[in-house]
């Protein structure tokens, strides 16, 4: 016992708990602070994700099926088949009825929409004016909206071209 006295020591003792607590105290807070730290991560990571599903894509991939488009009327879309798809991430196909178009395609916040050709697979045909019109036109769009079954892209001049999904009834 003779090596031990200054455990004994009331004082002694209420420092060393004091000691203890004080670090028991620092290691809650550590704690504390990692738990803030991981939440404020997964608000982040949230906010991030739902920045990128705020992306209007969800109801833009898909097959969509020209209804109007300059003078053209809508009888002459439906016998020509004309349609564009954007079932794919970046790269959509459209045909008009003669010319198979192979297209680039991105889409970024407040629903801007912009296409690029990538390679026309050119097909003779006697009425080639829609396909012609068309080809040209989809580089110059920008912007698109959607409304329940319609998609209606716009130009930078103000053109529109708008289009019912495929799979609408």
């Amino acid at each position: 016992m003779k090596g031990f006295p200054h455990i004994l020591n009331p004082f002694n003792l209420l420092n060393m708990w004091q000691k203890i607590f004080v670090n028991l105290k620092e290691i809650n807070q550590m704690k504390s602070l990692k738990i803030s730290l991981l939440l404020l991560l997964i608000t982040l990571s949230c906010n991030s994700i739902k920045e990128a599903i705020e992306i209007p894509t969800q109801n833009i991939n898909r097959v969509w099926m020209l209804i109007e488009y300059k003078e053209f009327k809508k009888s002459y879309f439906v016998a020509k088949k004309a349609f564009l798809d954007l079932t794919n991430k970046d790269n959509a196909s459209a045909n008009m009825g003669c010319i198979a178009l192979a297209l680039k395609f991105s889409i970024k916040k407040n629903n801007s929409i912009t296409f690029s050709h990538k390679i026309p697979v050119k097909m003779k045909c006697q009425d080639m004016k829609l396909d012609i019109d068309f080809s040209k036109s989809i580089t110059s769009i920008t912007s698109f909206s959607i409304n329940a079954h319609k998609l209606i892209l716009t130009s930078n001049n103000g053109e529109t071209m708008v289009f019912v999904a495929q799979d609408w009834d």
